[in-house]
C-alpha cells in the first residue's frame, strides 16, 4: 500500500493557500511495491506526473522512520536520481539500487521509498507576501526477499493466527505471523456479539515476519462471546487485495 504524508513549505507568494496545493499525490508510481530477490542489484520504477503543472521531485529510501531528513536516512537501498524536475504528463525512470549491506537471510526486510513532490510557486503572486504551499510525500514499500525461504509467499495468509488480549485496561488484537514474509493488511475487522468493528488504520498495518503485532481495539467489548471472528484484507506482491478470515483465541482468564 502507498501511504501519503503532507508537508507545509514556507515560500514567497500569496497570503492564502496556493492554488497549486494538492489533496492527492500527483506523482504516481507504476506499481505499489517493489520486490528485490536475493541476487538482484537494482530494480527500475517508472513515475508519472499526473499534475497539470511541473513539479520538483526528491527521492530517498529510509527504514520507515518517517521523521528524518533524507540526508539522515539509513537504508540498504538507494534511489537514483535523487532530485529532478518532471513536466506535466511526463514520465521519469527511477533506479533503486541495493548497496550490498548485510540483511537477514531468514526473513524479508522492508524499506520505504519516499517520492517528495513540490509544486511551483504561483507566478502572479505578490512579491512581498508569503503563502504556504503543500508538498506531498508518497511512500511505497521495497521488500528484500532472501533466497531459499522455507515457504512460499502464498502460504503466509494460512499461517497467520490471532488472539484477543487485554493490556493496560485496553483490548488489543494480536496477530502472530510465523512466516518469513510481511503480512501487509489493508484492513482488519473483529466480529463479536453480533457486530463487527474495524481496527483503526495506522500508517503501517504490517505484521512483521517471525513476530507479532498488536492492534488496539478501542471501545471493543468482549462480553460473554468467545467466538471472535477476524476478517482481514491482505495486499499481495502484485498489489492485489485478498480477503480472508480466522477465529481469534481468547485467554480463558478473560472470559
Amino acid at each position: 500500500m502507498i501511504r501519503l504524508a503532507f508537508y507545509s513549505v514556507l515560500v514567497w507568494g500569496c497570503a492564502a493557500m496556493s492554488a497549486y496545493s494538492i489533496a492527492r499525490a500527483g506523482i504516481m508510481p507504476e506499481q505499489t511495491r517493489l520486490i528485490f530477490h536475493e541476487g538482484q542489484a537494482q530494480r527500475s520504477l517508472m513515475l508519472a506526473n499526473t499534475n497539470p503543472y511541473p513539479v520538483v521531485v526528491q527521492t530517498w529510501v529510509d527504514n520507515g522512520e518517517g521523521n528524518r531528513a533524507p540526508e539522515n536516512s539509513a537504508s540498504a537501498m538507494i534511489a537514483l536520481p535523487s532530485v529532478f524536475r518532471l513536466q506535466p504528463q511526463a514520465l521519469q525512470g527511477l533506479r533503486i539500487v541495493y548497496d550490498g549491506s548485510a540483511l537477514p537471510k531468514d526473513r524479508e526486510s522492508v524499506s520505504w521509498l519516499n517520492v517528495y513532490e513540490i509544486p511551483p510557486a504561483k507566478a502572479d503572486a505578490p512579491a512581498l507576501s508569503t503563502r504556504v504551499a503543500v508538498a506531498m510525500n508518497t511512500q511505497m514499500k521495497i521488500f528484500y526477499r532472501p533466497a531459499h525461504l522455507p515457504s512460499a509467499p502464498e502460504a503466509m495468509a494460512g499461517a497467520l493466527t490471532f488472539r484477543i488480549e487485554r493490556q493496560a485496561g485496553t483490548w488489543i488484537l494480536v496477530c502472530h505471523n510465523p512466516s518469513p514474509y510481511h503480512a501487509s493488511f489493508s484492513s482488519l475487522r473483529v466480529g463479536a456479539q453480533g457486530r463487527e468493528q474495524s481496527v483503526a488504520k495506522t500508517l503501517d498495518m504490517m505484521a512483521p515476519p517471525l513476530s507479532e503485532k498488536a492492534y488496539p481495539l478501542g471501545d471493543f467489548s468482549l462480553g460473554a462471546d468467545t467466538n471472535i471472528r477476524v476478517s482481514y484484507t491482505l495486499i499481495d506482491d502484485g498489489g492485489h487485495y485478498l480477503d480472508g478470515y480466522a477465529t481469534a483465541a481468547v485467554d480463558q482468564m478473560l472470559q
